[in-house]
């Protein structure tokens, strides 16, 4: 199995970067569903989490939850190759303005789950650079 690796980069040889084992291609599409807002697809105007919209005010604990819960659906409804274990959203100690995405998930069913984050902040300002 082989896919384009996500975000889209070339290889040391200069060639475009292939996903080339299954769980690579799995966290890439599951990047790809996190970090894809609803409208962004012409084909699938439903793809995506829109985590701008489901995130509105990321230092109220009530909001981070429900967001999570609707992320975690869309994710859900997106990747079927997930099997989603925990999704949510934390604060960075240090920097109270920064929003973590925190999701675990399995590729397979008895596989050991992994645990990705990622910076969610730069979703939300448009002026961040990503």
């Amino acid at each position: 199995m082989q896919a384009l690796q996500y975000p889209f980069n070339l290889s040391p040889t200069g060639s475009i970067a292939v996903a080339t084992t299954y769980p690579e291609v799995v966290k890439n599409q599951l990047i790809d569903v996190l970090m894809t807002n609803f409208l962004e697809r012409a084909m699938r105007p439903n793809y995506g989490s829109d985590l701008r919209s489901a995130l509105f005010d990321p230092t109220d604990i009530l909001e981070r939850s429900d967001a999570a819960r609707l992320v975690a659906q869309r994710v859900d409804a997106g990747t079927p190759r997930v099997i989603l274990v925990s999704l949510k959203f934390v604060l960075d100690e240090l920097q109270e303005t920064s929003v973590f995405v925190d999701v675990k998930y399995r590729v397979g069913a008895f596989d050991q789950a992994t645990q990705l984050r990622f910076p969610v902040s730069a979703f939300l300002n448009q002026e961040s650079e990503l």
